[in-house]
């Protein structure tokens, strides 16, 4: 119980200090909440609809997108992606229909859906939709 109340308080402090990940705090990145990947069967968009919801295929987590982002780029840094973390891909993902990856600055890639990029959050739980309206700049991603 000690343990999770202390990575609480230091998810925190990364939220409004701008660290990257625990890892420069305390050593051991043990947070759970970087690099987020899913485990698809192709290199294509691993995405279903849950409930007019688009989701990761996966595990089944919502997935959002972020008002300030442009097209195929992410300003979400790193303080931002502590609390959502960002829907990474293979960079030799396929694009297809309106999911394609884009290279972020990090050199990594990531997801998008018409070009927005796609984001988990991180209080979300499998279904859960928390984070949709937050800021009135974070929305779930409906399915049609």
């Amino acid at each position: 119980m000690k343990r999770i109340i202390m990575l609480s308080a230091l998810t925190g402090v990364l939220a409004v200090t701008g660290c990257s990940t625990l890892k420069n705090v305390v050593g051991n990145d043990e947070s759970g909440m970087h690099d987020v990947h899913s485990t698809p069967s192709s290199n294509t968009a691993p995405v279903a609809s849950n409930n007019g919801m688009l989701v990761d295929a996966a595990n089944h987590m919502t997935l959002y997108t972020f008002d300030k982002d442009s097209m195929n780029k992410s300003e979400c840094g790193s303080a931002c992606l502590v609390a959502w973390p960002a829907f990474m891909a293979p960079n030799n993902a396929k694009a297809v229909g309106q999911f394609a990856t884009f290279q972020r600055e990090d050199g990594k890639y990531q997801w998008a859906v018409s070009g927005k990029p796609l984001y988990f959050y991180a209080n979300d739980k499998k279904g859960d939709k928390k984070g949709d309206k937050k800021g009135d700049v974070w929305h779930v991603v409906p399915t049609k």
